[in-house]
C-alpha cells in the first residue's frame, strides 16, 4: 500500500469512528432524558404509590393505573 492509500484508508476509518461516537452521545442523552422522564412520572403517578400489585403488573383495575403505565 501506499502512503496515500494508507492516508485515505485513515480518514475513511476516522469518518466512520466520529460517526459511530456522535450516535452514541446522541444515544445516552435520550437514555438520560427517558429516564429522567421516567423519574417524574414515578414520583407523580399515584399507581406507583399503591399497595395493589396486580395494577402494576397487568393492569386489572383501570380507574388506578395512569395512562402511561397502560400504554
Amino acid at each position: 500500500m501506499e502512503n496515500q492509500e494508507v492516508l485515505k484508508a485513515i480518514a475513511t476509518l476516522v469518518d466512520k469512528v466520529s460517526k459511530y461516537h456522535e450516535r452514541l452521545l446522541q444515544l445516552e442523552r435520550e437514555k438520560e432524558r427517558l429516564s429522567d422522564a421516567f423519574t417524574r412520572h414515578l414520583q407523580g403517578c399515584s399507581c406507583h404509590n399503591t399497595s395493589d400489585e396486580q395494577v402494576i403488573l397487568n393492569g386489572l383495575n383501570s380507574e388506578v393505573e395512569c395512562e402511561a403505565c397502560s400504554a
